[in-house]
């Protein structure tokens, strides 16, 4: 009767317009919700010419939905467990945006592949949990290294940062990933992660054919005035015969005392971007938050690959954010990207024209 319970409160909360969190808790269980209404539009110079690197243009509009539950095994011992999925809106009522591609092979038979892009699972994992000896956990969820990387991920609105380090979804267990088994404990200050992530037959990369095994640790210490240094390590190990492991590593130094917020990340891949492709990348970020609900956040991403001694810089813009928060819940945002790569032909990277974004943001 209490499952019962529990699960009628959860879609009760789902339909509302109810903020609290917790939607069931007992001495045995507890469940949590949590979500995201976004509302973004890109501003920026489109090109008609395929040579043209053009900036982000258009609607950036999701919704973002979560539930974390634990339960009660024995003594400190739960079992927890957590699911957080995105549906992509985009800038129409279409139920859903299904694009297949078909492809004729050597005897001339047709094979039909399809991907619907508006929706995500981003987390789905569960596990053990004790207050004397950590966490573990198995399923999709954020790699080790993630737990210093994290620390620049902060822009303001979506879309922008987290573009300099190499790490990300889906690429060598770094960033969220599926496969992953995760143990992660918290003594004091100190916060320690590894995670390994099992070889599966997904793509995760363009420069391989299936979702290669990685494995990475990291290590952080927070001072009681909200100063933190962090360190982290990933292997990813390429099966594909002739490719070196991509290996990156990353130190970061943080301070956060909740009005003030500035973070510094530097990495460093060897064979990560690809086999033979080293780089280097830089995230910093400095941020206020004033008393009366007004932020400002200010993000700067560099990254340099080397190739065989040919040094390219692949990523460089930072971009300047401020926001006005009405409650805990709702604010309204405005970031400008300026880009450091402006009109250079020569450059890899996925937009170099500057472009700005304005969103509207619901968080509960």
């Amino acid at each position: 009767m209490k499952k019962l319970t529990a699960v009628a409160v959860a879609l009760l909360a789902a339909t509302s317009a109810a903020q609290a969190a917790e939607v069931y808790k007992n001495e045995q269980m507890a469940l949590d919700m949590y979500g995201r209404i976004y509302a973004g539009q890109f501003f920026g110079e489109k090109k008609n010419h395929s040579e043209d690197y053009s900036a982000k243009v258009g609607a950036n509009q999701f919704i973002r939905f979560g539930v974390k539950a634990d339960s009660a095994i024995s003594g400190t011992l739960k079992a927890v467990g957590q699911y957080e999925a995105q549906f992509n809106i985009g800038d129409s009522e279409k139920i859903n945006n299904v694009s297949c591609t078909t492809t004729e092979a050597t005897d001339g038979t047709h094979s039909t592949t399809c991907q619907d892009d508006k929706i995500r699972t981003r987390l789905a994992f569960a596990g053990l949990k004790s207050e004397s000896w950590g966490q573990v956990t198995f399923g999709r969820q954020k790699g080790a290294i993630s737990q210093i990387a994290d620390w620049t991920d902060v822009a303001l609105s979506d879309g922008y940062g987290a573009d300099a380090l190499g790490h990300g979804a889906d690429k060598f267990g770094t960033g969220r990933s599926s496969d992953l088994l995760k143990y992660s404990a918290t003594f004091g200050g100190f916060k320690g992660e590894a995670s390994y992530k099992f070889d599966g037959n997904t793509t995760e990369e363009k420069t391989s054919s299936s979702a290669d095994a990685a494995y990475g640790i990291s290590a952080s210490y927070t001072l009681e005035n909200g100063l933190g240094f962090g360190a982290g390590y990933n292997v990813g190990q390429r099966d594909k015969a002739g490719e070196n492991d991509a290996k990156l590593a990353i130190v970061g130094v943080m301070f956060d005392n909740k009005s003030l917020y500035a973070a510094l990340n530097y990495a460093d891949g060897t064979d990560y971007l690809a086999t033979g492709t080293d780089h280097t990348g830089w995230e910093a970020a400095l941020g206020y938050n004033f008393a009366n609900g007004f932020g400002l956040m200010a993000v700067y991403d560099k990254q340099e690959s080397d190739k065989a001694g040919t040094k390219t810089d692949t990523v460089d813009y930072y971009t300047l954010g401020a926001q006005y928060k009405f409650n805990k819940s709702l604010r309204v945002i405005g970031e400008y990207r300026i880009q450091g790569l402006e009109g250079k032909s020569d450059s890899s990277a996925e937009a170099v024209e500057n472009d700005y974004q304005l969103a509207a943001r619901y968080d509960f």
